[in-house]
């Protein structure tokens, strides 16, 4: 309720206060007169005019008439003041009319500012200023700058004394360096040069900031060698700059959290793009957070005020983090079953419908192997004698030799020696793993490719570098999961069995054991064609029906009526689709080519010789398929060196005649099925010749006294007992391990009818005049 008294009188007394203003300003009082008020003065003695009160005089206006209240308070003599500037509390007060440059200098700095200061002659300028209220010391000192840049000059301060010097000699002083740091306070009065070092904003982008700020660029320089801005200019000027100069030159990374998140599949600039549309950089979240591309790691920088803004770009970033699906990548697979050329090529088949090459691999035999690993290869010896190394030579000089390579032998048997066999001439063959060199070179260079799809074996490694977009990896991915299956396997064991054919047998065996089929307690056999018994030549192809898994039972039978003799007894685990080489035999030295210098008549001869792998020979490769039928690829051969002209030496001939027997089947049977191979008969003739010492030598009389013996004839047929198991996982092969070792004590010999006809009979069989054993 107060209030608005106080607010009342206060516009009354305004109201007043104009009105006496209106009226004072009118004219209408009369001047008093002077000569009436000189001769009725008062001449006596009386106070001071100063220090009494002064009487309201009573004016004759007429009509008009006017009262006028003072304040009641005795008014002061006003006290001398500097001419044209005057000074109170609150600062100071400029009004200067056409005043001389040079008194305006003086009355600022020296009468008011009590400053020291020199003022060069060459300056001349007149000056009218008027403040319209106090300034303060600060801002009277621009204002005299701002007076002297209309005049040409400049105001300097060397060691505390100001110098007011024309502008052209300002530029060429005055220089100062200055750490805005410390605030403004640090830019005094005057014109100078400020140095400025910049910390975090290179001084060109300061430039082009500070561009049109400057009322003359040249007063502006930028030194880019050590980040240093130079200003030239009045005090003021320079202080204005500072005050830019500090809100941009800031630390800008001060205060915020910063992520590096590396890239596994996409671009960092792709993922940046999408991230600035996610979080509306260019509209509402136009500085809530920065990002830059880290192409050396391939990863996002993200920058941003709060942690929290980087965890959810973080967050974004792992979703965004997937190559395109048509964008191609690099994948590795690791082949687990196959080979990584095989598989290679399958791909390329399935992508192109083309075939693989290329690598060091094995050549075209392979088109129909499996992709698998190593074909297994065994060896074994047998009572053809011994592998030996020879050399070969027409004279007494420039031997060539030659020699075999010795390998783990599997089976049983009475034989000897050991010998590196090779498969059947023709037959397609697989080098086995210790076969291949130990550095095939560099790694195969071919690779398959489809439009977008690559695939390069590292057969080194068995992996495949796979070059493909992520929808053609998928299909490419499914592929391989179906395909890079564990292979199956089979075991297979064969019996090799070497019969004397008789009297009873002189048909053969396979005649013997058809004639005994249905008796009672004969033998069980089943020739079906649905059997799938497929002999090339002809030959005993037969698969046993009621007899089980042990070839005991026809052995017995045979040994009842001939001698039969155990020739070797393996078993060799295969994979699916792979080549099993079953080799009891010897390797025989033959020469190939012969070579003499025609040129002297007397050197020597040199032969090149080559080993021929003779003996017992059998393939086998097995197909399974899901049923459990096991379709086998048999071939099977026997072969020895024989005797055409009944000498001693024939086996050392470098030139000998080798008899061979081959046998090529495709047999179909039930995994633990066995099946009975045979027919390959041989016949030996032997003969004896004698002579007496000397007397052979003469004509007519050596051959009647001396004369030859034939000892007989001798057929033998070979019998092979083949059959094999599947093994589909380890439980299968473990059972099948437990087999042979059980099967082990069936095989060894035990004294029977036909083991005691063997031992108290005397073999007739006699090649090259020597006994087989």
């Amino acid at each position: 309720m107060f209030g608005w008294k106080v607010f009342a009188l206060l516009g009354l007394v305004s109201v007043s206060v104009s009105g006496c203003a209106a009226l004072l300003e009118k004219p209408l009082i009369e001047p008093p007169d002077e000569i009436a008020k000189l001769s009725n003065a008062d001449l006596s003695p009386a106070a001071p005019m100063g220090v009494r009160p002064v009487s309201n005089p009573t004016l004759n206006t007429g009509s008009i008439a006017a009262k006028y209240a003072g304040d009641n308070r005795t008014t002061r003599a006003v006290e001398a003041r500097t001419p044209g500037i005057s000074q109170n509390a609150s600062g100071y007060e400029l009004n200067f009319s056409d005043t001389d440059l040079s008194e305006l200098v003086k009355v600022v700095l020296k009468d008011t500012l009590g400053i020291t200061y020199v003022f060069d002659s060459h300056i001349e300028g007149r000056v009218s200023i008027s403040t319209g209220g106090p300034v303060t010391r600060a801002e009277l000192i621009s204002i005299l700058e701002s007076i002297l840049a209309t005049n040409h000059a400049a105001l300097l301060i060397e060691n505390g004394v100001y110098r007011v010097v024309p502008e052209a000699d300002a530029r060429q002083q005055g220089i100062s360096a200055f750490d805005y740091v410390r605030e403004s306070r640090e830019v005094g009065a005057g014109y100078g040069v400020s140095i400025f070092a910049l910390r975090y904003v290179s001084t060109e982008a300061m430039m082009r900031m500070l561009d049109g700020l400057m009322v003359k660029q040249e007063d502006l320089r930028a030194s880019v060698f050590n980040n240093m801005l130079f200003i030239r200019g009045p005090g003021q000027s320079r202080q204005s700059i500072v005050e830019i100069v500090s809100m941009f030159d800031v630390d800008w990374m001060k205060g915020q959290s910063a992520g590096i998140f590396k890239l596994d599949n996409a671009s960092p600039d792709d993922v940046i793009r999408e991230l600035k549309q996610v979080f509306q950089t260019d509209r509402q979240g136009r500085g809530l957070v920065k990002f830059q591309t880290i192409g050396r790691l391939n990863a996002v920088l993200v920058l941003a005020p709060r942690s929290q803004t980087v965890d959810k770009v973080g967050e974004w970033i792992s979703r965004l983090d997937h190559s395109g699906a048509d964008d191609d990548n690099y994948y590795v697979y690791r082949v687990e079953n196959g080979r990584a050329k095989d598989l290679a090529r399958l791909l390329m088949a399935a992508f192109t419908g083309g075939g693989a090459a290329g690598g060091s691999g094995r050549g075209a035999e392979e088109k129909e192997v499996a992709p698998t690993l190593a074909a297994s290869r065994t060896s074994s010896g047998s009572s053809f004698g011994s592998s030996s190394s020879g050399t070969g030579s027409n004279s007494n000089s420039g031997p060539l030799s030659g020699s075999t390579t010795g390998s783990t032998s599997l089976g049983g048997g009475d034989a000897s020696g050991s010998s590196n066999g090779s498969p059947l001439k023709g037959a397609p063959t697989l080098a086995s793993a210790e076969e291949e060199p130990a550095d095939e070179g560099p790694q195969s260079s071919a690779a398959t490719s489809s439009d977008q799809v690559r695939v390069t074996p590292d057969e080194r490694n068995n992996k495949l570098l796979i070059k493909a977009s992520e929808r053609n990896y998928k299909k490419i991915l499914q592929i391989l999961h179906r395909v890079d299956q564990p292979p199956l396997q089979v075991l297979i064991n064969a019996t090799l069995a070497e019969v004397t054919l008789n009297k009873n047998l002189q048909y053969g065996v396979q005649f013997f054991l058809q004639k005994n089929h249905g008796k009672s307690g004969g033998i069980g056999f089943s020739t079906s064609d649905a059997l799938a018994i497929a002999p090339v030549m002809p030959g005993l192809n037969l698969i046993a029906g009621n007899i089980g898994s042990d070839p005991r039972v026809i052995l017995d039978a045979l040994a009842k009526e001939t001698a039969v003799r155990i020739v070797s007894s393996p078993s060799v685990v295969v994979l699916h689709n792979q080549q099993a080489i079953l080799e009891v035999g010897d390797q025989v030295p033959i020469i190939t080519r012969e070579a003499q210098s025609v040129i002297n008549p007397d050197s020597p001869t040199v032969n090149e010789i080559e080993f021929k792998n003779t003996g017992v020979i059998l393939n086998v490769t097995p197909r399974i398929n899901s049923n459990g039928l096991v379709t086998m690829e048999v071939q099977q051969e026997v072969s020895a060196v024989q005797n055409t002209s009944g000498q001693s030496d024939a086996a050392t001939s470098l030139t000998p005649t080798i008899s061979q027997r081959r046998v090529t089947s495709t047999i179909a049977v039930q995994s633990g099925q066995m099946v009975v191979l045979g027919g390959l008969i041989r016949e030996e003739v032997s003969r004896s010749k004698s002579s007496i010492p000397v007397i052979n030598k003469i004509p007519y009389l050596g051959d009647v006294l001396g004369g030859e013996t034939d000892n007989g004839r001798t057929r033998t047929e070979l019998v092979v007992f083949i059959r094999p198991i599947v093994i589909r996982n380890p439980e299968d092969a473990s059972n099948a391990a437990e087999a042979l070792r059980a099967g082990m004590a069936s095989l060894a010999p035990r004294p029977t009818a036909w083991d005691a006809r063997i031992e108290s009979r005397e073999d007739p069989r006699v090649v090259g005049g020597g006994s087989i054993k």
